[in-house]
């Protein structure tokens, strides 16, 4: 299995080997020298600082909750994540540096993928106990590469036990794959995925392990203005699985279930506003024995708040059930509606002197300290792009010499030509960051990776007359539709949006105009995600040295309104 524990510091390390060896030691700008071993990032705590799951009082039992139970039991819509026997739901998460973890009330344990690809986890979808078999629940993992893989009878002590089957790939096809729960009264929990275009497809569940699901069946459209999509099991007492939604505005909307599977859901009812303040939501099903799934929601401080079910499709109580900022250290929850983030989020800088440092997202819209990686990279010209292969890290490119060098592997030369480059993710479609050049009479080229990021396609131009801008950047999906965008600065300063569209022949949409007086930064920075909502952000820091976040996916503007995060960046002569 991969893990993101190999720091960027011991990549950097490898870089300057592969350097080494071929002949570069006295010539390359890029320091010859080993870097540091990157220190701990956030999720390196003691035990005694790990957040495990709350616990939630018994709600009293009335009639109606005693029958609302006993009707979810009749339809298996009972708990999806149950990894520890206890007969509630944990959670099963994505640490800040790549790790799975299962969180139990006494207990934070690894989740090892026994038997599953070498690929980054993108997202984790619980979907309970599919083969009746005793309760122990099955948890899909998708990749970065859209690799679907399920894990079955998962428990925080019996790893070896665990079954591993691979559903298949193209997943990457979809911008959200998540489970409301059972639509078909079958008492298993079935799967749906959203296309990046809104239209919403059913995977039926057939109880059999080396085949679990059906082929797909479209059973929705227009889905595409929520930017959160939550499966959260039965709150409506029918023991069918029900959604949650929310838009990007912060609207929030109940889709009770018919029963139908090819027509799950009942018409969107309204039942909330102001739902923007959280980053991720997330279903924890019945955690007080009332027979209605609860929600819980984390605060882009890190806080979480628990809502009550009230059997009626809406939620009837609120209540934080974290310190402040306890649930940071989470990249990625299970089950949450969000479309997840990968690729970048983080930031380089080169100083004065030449030092490296390296900069990550705190998953609640601020930067971590700097934490150095190496000396001797004064006048590099180097790049951070969104990650070039299956691994989810983001990627230094650097041209020297005419050549270009990914991570340390020269990839070919002729890189004098282009003078500004940006890896901004996957534009063609495949899953794969790739990389935008622009030569030096403003022809933009787009270079499409290989799925192991070792290499490029051919070249495909995307259009002339760049040279109008003097800056583009971007990490990330800025229009809640799951595809990389791009930003680009006038000579003026004005800036624009280019929304991605997934095709290597037209990789962007007509530009959007976002702005001016961006001439005021010095330095523009697509950082991705820091606000962990799975959104692209941007930076951008001020001649004086103040640093400002954009946050990406507003509602109206794309983007929200500047936020300072820092100061004293006028001590770096770049930023990547």
């Amino acid at each position: 299995m991969f893990s993101s524990r190999f720091t960027r510091a011991r990549r950097l390390a490898a870089c300057t080997a592969l350097a080494v060896s071929a002949g570069m030691l006295l010539a390359t700008p890029a320091s010859a020298g080993s870097p540091a071993p990157r220190p701990g990032v956030e999720t390196d705590r003691s035990a005694a600082e790990q957040p495990l799951m709350p616990s939630t009082p018994t709600a009293a039992k009335t009639d109606a909750r005693v029958a609302g139970t006993e009707g979810a039991a009749l339809a298996g819509a009972g708990p999806r994540s149950d990894v520890d026997g206890d007969g509630l739901s944990d959670l099963v998460v994505r640490e800040s540096d790549g790790t799975l973890s299962l969180v139990t009330q006494t207990d934070a344990t690894e989740f090892l993928r026994t038997g599953g690809k070498d690929e980054f986890t993108k997202d984790i979808i619980p979907i309970g106990d599919q083969d009746l078999n005793g309760g122990r629940p099955e948890i899909l993992t998708l990749s970065v590469l859209g690799s679907l893989e399920m894990f079955g009878d998962v428990s925080t002590t019996e790893v070896a036990q665990r079954r591993w089957t691979a559903i298949g790939g193209g997943f990457h096809v979809y911008n959200k794959v998540f489970s409301p729960g059972d639509v078909n009264g079958d008492r298993r929990a079935d799967l749906m995925a959203r296309a990046h275009t809104g239209e919403l497809f059913v995977f039926l569940a057939t109880g059999d392990r080396t085949s679990p699901f059906m082929g797909r069946v479209q059973v929705g459209s227009g889905w595409q203005v929520y930017d959160q999509i939550v499966g959260i099991g039965d709150n409506d007492g029918d023991g069918k699985g029900d959604v949650l939604t929310r838009t990007p505005a912060g609207d929030v909307s109940f889709h009770g279930s018919t029963g139908d599977a090819l027509k799950p859901f009942k018409a969107p009812r309204s039942i909330g506003f102001g739902w923007d303040i959280y980053n991720q939501i997330l279903p924890v099903d019945d955690q007080d024995g009332d027979g209605d799934t609860e929600i819980w929601a984390r605060l882009k401080s890190g806080t979480m708040r628990a809502y009550g079910g009230s059997g009626t499709g809406s939620y009837d109580t609120r209540e934080n059930i974290s310190d402040s900022g306890a649930w940071a250290w989470v990249s990625q929850f299970g089950g949450a509606g969000n479309m997840p983030a990968h690729g970048k989020e983080e930031m380089l800088a080169i100083d004065k002197a030449g030092s490296l440092y390296w900069y990550y997202a705190r998953n609640n819209g601020l930067l971590s300290l700097r934490q150095h990686l190496d000396t001797g990279w004064g006048g590099a010209n180097i790049t951070n792009v969104s990650s070039f292969d299956p691994n989810g890290e983001a990627d230094l490119v650097e041209i020297w010499n005419g050549r270009l060098y990914v991570e340390g592997k020269d990839v070919g030369g002729g890189w004098n030509a282009f003078n500004l480059l940006a890896g901004p993710g996957d534009l063609n479609g495949d899953a794969t960051g790739d990389l935008l050049a622009r030569d030096r009479s403003g022809n933009l080229y787009l270079y499409p990776t290989t799925r192991t990021g070792t290499s490029f396609h051919a070249r495909t131009l995307v259009s002339g007359g760049w040279q109008t801008y003097n800056w583009f950047f971007g990490a990330g999906d800025y229009t809640n539709d799951g595809r990389s965008d791009l930003l680009a600065r006038t000579t003026t300063g004005t800036l624009y949006l280019f929304p991605g569209t997934g095709s290597r022949t037209a990789p962007f949409k007509g530009r959007i105009k976002l702005g001016e007086g961006f001439n005021a930064y010095t330095k523009l920075v697509g950082t991705g995600d820091l606000t962990g909502d799975g959104k692209g952000d941007f930076v951008a820091a001020t001649p004086s040295g103040d640093l400002y976040r954009f946050d990406g996916g507003a509602a109206k503007s794309y983007f929200a309104p500047r936020v300072k995060i820092g100061y004293g960046y006028q001590a770096y002569n770049g930023l990547y």
